[in-house]
């Protein structure tokens, strides 16, 4: 016997809970099933886990195996909070069972089948958003007499997987779509809302702009509008669309308010503009006659100006000292303060005239000044003329002596003229006799590099020659005085190369070569026994670092840089030196002839005449206006609905070869089932209450089936 127990899943604050609607007891049967909560990993997100499960549009209903109907409501606060979203979740179709006697294909096959159902269903939850986790696969041996109840304890626990899947899918799509709604109601809200804002805010700024142009100052302030939105962090389904719309019923109330403020700040601004239009008429028509006149005066004036000013330059570049001082003309002006009508006509008459004289002395002033400037110039002019002749005679001479000079000593100052000397010495230890033996050197002067040779005497014949391939090098610097810095930085070492000429007959043929630096490291050695041609690429640099600085015509020490040991019956010495001598010669002053005597320049003084111009009559005070932009908070984003979670696990069944019963099998013991409620995020004492409400129910259902059991039938 099987009925159904049903549980409603509704919101409590953040937390899905699970309230008991329909109150059962647990069916008695062979086996006993046991059913609690499971923990659930995310509070907020979690799938719910059931042997099978129905959904309206708006609750998520979830059933398990029971003996009554009776129906409990739950009442909390939250409980009337359910979606308005579709979450539909489907029946789970994997079977419990796979019947009474099952071949051991069969049951496999039963299996495989359900296992793919579970695997296509994570999928789609995968595909949806979940979170979906695959534990360890289990191994299950079967045989032909635990076919049947173990598939069916697999099946059974597939099918609660399964519905846990098709929950959490059902879950995450309704959280998924309450969010798209809530997104596009806002989405459009504040499109409409901005529309609408934009459009009176330019009306504003469109008359702000006019004002400003027309010299009214406008003060435009910022204001922003701050609703009291309600919070929709962690909201979903209906507690996230309700949220929303309270807040888009704040935004659009906002934005109608900073609507009608901006058409009424537009409105003011332009009444205030168009009065004061008005009165900047009145003023330019009183001050149009003033205008004009001033423009007539301040250009002749300037004229004469301008001719005083281009004699002036012109007398300067000939070499006059020439200065001019500002005459500022003041005529007795009538004041214009607060006048008005004819009164400001009749007053700037008067000034204009006054204005008019004043322009007029001035001007003659200045031709006057202009006509003696000129001739003053013309004079000095001459003079000049006699002078530079005499002058370019004496300048052509001293410019040749004194260019010849500055190039000798700049080449001196900054010359690196040397000389470069290399040697290469030898101590050779049997100079003369049977075993005479040499060591020659020679230097590229101008690279620095050098080839060292010498001989091998074995007694009898030179057997052989070596030869020491290398380069020294050096650094010139000038000190920018004449003298010059020298520095040896290093050595190179290219090869070394023995040419076998005769077969050695010397007892000794332990013939050794070696060259050092100034340290006494050892740079290079090769040993052999003279009787073969070889070549020893060495390619290496020792550095030596000695610097000099070397005053014009003094040459440097002689220098070592490296040391040879040719070592055999006879051993012979050398090493390599270098010196370095300075050839700058400094250049003798020259002896300049003397300039001519140059004419005195006169010196004059003249005067630019300035007039000042009558004032203009007073320009009407400029309004000062304040306006307001409004712009709204945005709402807050609703949060993205986090990704339920859930966990599957599959199974391995192995079969196994059918043999002969030789004993009565053990009874299996009774499969304890999987947990098919989810937590209910309350206290462990609240919990409790629940659950041992529950047990307290199923042990009376428990208790009504083991009586009905155990009546006969008349």
């Amino acid at each position: 016997m099987q009925n159904s127990k049903k549980y409603k899943l509704y919101k409590s604050g953040k937390l899905w809970v699970v309230g008991a609607v329909a109150v059962a007891g647990v069916a008695v049967s062979a086996n006993t099933t046991q059913v609690s909560a499971d923990t659930v990993s995310n509070a907020d997100t979690q799938a719910v886990k059931t042997t099978d499960a129905t959904q309206n549009d708006k609750q998520v209903q979830l059933t398990a195996s029971s003996t009554d109907t009776t129906t409990d409501k739950v009442t909390t606060d939250d409980a009337t909070k359910s979606a308005t979203v579709s979450s539909t979740a489907e029946k789970s179709t994997v079977p419990t069972t796979a019947g009474s006697s099952v071949t051991q294909d069969q049951a496999k096959d039963a299996v495989d089948k359900a296992q793919d159902t579970v695997k296509s269903d994570a999928d789609t939850a995968s595909k949806a958003g979940v979170d979906v986790t695959s534990g360890k696969t289990t191994d299950v041996t079967i045989n032909d007499d635990n076919a049947s109840s173990k598939t069916n304890e697999v099946l059974s626990d597939l099918n609660k997987q399964d519905q846990a899947v098709q929950d959490a899918t059902a879950k995450q799509q309704a959280n998924d779509q309450a969010y798209q709604t809530a997104t596009t109601e806002k989405t459009d809200a504040t499109k409409q809302g901005q529309a609408d804002l934009d459009n009176a805010t330019s009306d504003l700024d469109k008359q702000v702009d006019t004002s400003e142009k027309a010299g009214i100052t406008v003060n435009v302030e910022v204001a922003q509008s701050s609703p009291e939105y309600k919070d929709l962090s962690g909201l979903e389904g209906q507690d996230l669309l309700e949220a929303m719309a309270y807040n888009i019923n704040l935004y659009k109330q906002a934005i109608a308010d900073g609507v009608a403020s901006e058409k009424a700040d537009t409105e003011t601004l332009a009444k205030l503009t168009a009065e004061y239009q008005q009165k900047q008429a009145d003023y330019a028509k009183a001050n149009a006659d003033r205008d004009e006149a001033v423009e007539k005066g301040q250009s002749d004036l300037n004229n004469a100006t301008s001719d005083l000013d281009n004699q002036v330059e012109a007398s300067k570049n000939a070499g006059l000292d020439v200065s001019i001082e500002v005459s500022k003309v003041s005529p007795k002006y009538k004041d214009l303060t607060g006048l008005e009508g004819q009164d400001l006509l009749d007053a700037m008459a008067y000034n204009l005239d006054l204005y008019n004289k004043a322009v007029a002395s001035g001007v003659s002033t200045e031709k006057a000044d202009t006509e003696t400037l000129a001739k003053l110039t013309a004079e000095y002019q001459k003079q000049v003329a006699d002078y530079e002749a005499q002058k370019a005679a004496v300048d052509k001479a001293n410019a040749d002596k004194k260019a010849a000079y500055e190039k000798a000593l700049e080449d001196y100052m900054n010359g690196t003229n040397h000389t470069t000397s290399m040697t290469a010495q030898t101590q050779t230890d049997a100079s003369s006799g049977q075993y005479q033996t040499f060591m020659n050197g020679t230097v590229d002067q101008t690279t620095g590099e050098f080839t060292l040779e010498h001989d091998m005497n074995d007694g009898v014949h030179i057997i052989g020659h070596g030869v020491l391939k290398g380069k020294v090098n050096l650094k010139i610097v000038s000190n920018g005085d004449g003298t010059e810095t020298v520095t040896i930085s290093s050595i190179e070492l290219y090869s070394y190369t023995y040419t076998n000429a005769y077969q050695n007959q010397a007892v000794n043929q332990n013939i050794n070569f070696h060259v050092y630096d100034n340290d006494g490291n050892e740079l290079f050695s090769v040993h052999h026994d003279g009787n073969t041609t070889f070549s020893k690429t060495i390619n290496k640099t020792a550095q030596i670092n000695k610097t000099f600085k070397i005053s014009p015509n003094e040459t440097s020490p002689l220098t070592q840089v490296v040391v040879v040991d040719d070592n055999w019956i006879c051993n012979t010495h050398g090493q390599v030196s270098t010196q370095i001598k300075n050839t700058n010669v400094a250049p003798k002053a020259p002896t300049y002839e003397q300039d001519p005597v140059k004419p005195t320049a006169p010196k004059a003084t003249f005067h630019h005449v300035q007039v000042v111009a009558p004032d203009k009559g007073q320009a009407p005070a400029v309004p000062v206006a304040s306006v307001k932009k409004v712009t709204v908070a945005d709402m807050p984003n609703a949060d993205k609905p986090q990704p339920q979670k859930v966990a599957v696990h599959y199974y391995n069944i192995k079969k196994t070869p059918k043999v002969e019963k030789t004993a009565t099998p053990e009874t299996p013991k009774a499969v304890e089932t999987a947990s098919i409620l989810p937590t209910t995020h309350a206290s462990e004492n609240q919990g409790g209450v629940f659950l041992s409400a529950m047990a307290g129910l199923a042990s009376l259902g428990l208790a009504f089936g083991i009586s009905k059991k155990g009546k006969k039938p008349n």
